[in-house]
């Protein structure tokens, strides 16, 4: 029989709220080069002319809400993030849905992360790790630690030096196939550098069976051409008048009418990505509820053939592939005895490839030397392998490339 004393310490235990906690400073890590397209200027780009179908499909009498802040019925506001460092132990990660479309751990996360929602939440779990030494960006998809690892449905890493797009069709983290973490609206930026110099990631309940670039995935069945392709960018109107918001809200603004923001899951229309954060002053973030949807405008950032419209003054080969003009294919594919690897790197580099079965479990490695640059090629002829789908990790120096191989008995 309990106690009256023991009611009241269950009660107590109950009734805990997780605090949101400080989110982590990156210093003066450089979140992508100035001209990858997260950092883009979109102020000049025209007008799409579907912008006012895209609105209407969203609710043009909706309004913008921040889906992050302090704490919310017990769980930090938003998704969070951890900055790890050198000597991070690199943990086993095992997928459980997407494992032909993510990159292969190990990844530096630490167990102890901060997961999206709170240790026990059923939604979306998305565990962020920034490595601050290396330039590097790490991120789960439905997250649960695990004895010694991680589990998670999907995940991606990202170099931070690099302007490299996921493969063709494959998801990330985030639905579509785009890295989260520099679309998320951080306090560092707005009070302590008082600037945010990228795009802000954002949701749309209703989305298109298509992406345009730089997304690569999709997640709708709908063909309706009046809902929004996962990838498309929006920005506040020029002509929208923000003096009167307080002066955290009109950074956040000031971002929306110069990088804009780009669709990038299945969500509630309108709603903003960033980071938890207990110093944030949730009634002021409120004001951001008064600005509607009608207020913004879709913008062209591709052409009539997919291919990207760049800003002036960048370069099309910079800005899609610069440092990252390492190349490697599969031949043939799908293969029954073996399989050729041709590959290509622009400099002499540390290289190796790594084989990976869909829950992430490394099967081989078959190439790891040192090599010039140039074409070389190797062969990977499959031993006590299953038939199946395989990934393969390519690394170069501090390239990272991925892709499938389909082996046939």
């Amino acid at each position: 029989m309990k106690t009256l004393e023991t009611c009241i310490l269950i009660t107590a235990f109950t009734c805990i709220t997780l605090p949101a906690a400080e989110s982590p400073d990156i210093g003066g890590l450089q979140v992508f080069p100035p001209d990858n397209p997260w950092n883009w200027d979109i102020s000049s780009h025209a007008v799409h002319p579907l912008s006012d179908h895209y609105i209407e499909s969203m609710g043009g009498s909706g309004h913008l809400h921040p889906d992050f802040g302090t704490v919310w019925e017990g769980a930090p506001i938003g998704i969070p993030y951890v900055v790890v460092h050198a000597g991070e132990p690199p943990m086993p990660v095992a997928y459980t849905a997407y494992g032909d479309e993510s990159d292969p751990g190990p990844f530096p996360i630490p167990l102890d992360a901060a997961v999206e929602g709170g240790a026990d939440s059923d939604g979306d779990r998305h565990v962020i790790a920034v490595d601050a030494d290396h330039a590097m960006l790490y991120e789960l998809y439905r997250a649960f630690p695990s004895e010694g690892g991680w589990e998670a449905e999907s995940g991606a890493c990202w170099d931070l030096t690099s302007n490299a797009v996921r493969p063709e069709g494959w998801t990330s983290a985030d639905a579509a196939g785009l890295p989260i973490f520099p679309g998320l609206v951080r306090y560092e930026e707005v009070y302590i550098r008082k600037q945010i110099t990228h795009a802000i990631r954002f949701t749309a309940e209703r989305t298109q069976r298509a992406y345009i670039w730089p997304a690569r995935h999709f997640a709708s069945s709908s063909t309706d051409p009046d809902l929004p392709p996962m990838g498309l960018r929006f920005r506040l109107k020029a002509g929208f008048d923000i003096s009167g918001f307080s002066e955290p809200v009109q950074v956040i603004l000031l971002a929306l009418k110069k990088h804009g923001m780009i669709v990038a899951d299945n969500g509630s229309d309108w709603f903003l990505s960033g980071a938890p954060d207990d110093r944030w002053d949730d009634e002021l973030l409120g004001e951001l509820k008064s600005v509607a949807g009608s207020n913004f405008e879709a913008v062209l950032t591709v052409d009539a053939n997919g291919d990207p419209i760049y800003p002036a003054g960048t370069s099309a080969r910079s800005a899609q592939d610069k440092g990252t003009s390492c190349r490697i294919g599969c031949y043939p594919n799908p293969f029954n005895a073996s399989a050729l690897i041709p590959y290509e790197i622009p400099e002499a580099c540390d290289v190796s490839i790594r084989l990976y079965s869909l829950a992430g479990r490394e099967v081989a490695c078959f190439h790891e030397r040192h090599r010039q640059a140039g074409l070389h090629q190797v062969k990977w002829i499959p031993a006590g392998c299953a038939s199946g789908i395989y990934i393969y990790r390519f690394q170069a120096g501090r390239t990272a490339l991925s892709g499938k191989i389909l082996y046939q008995k």
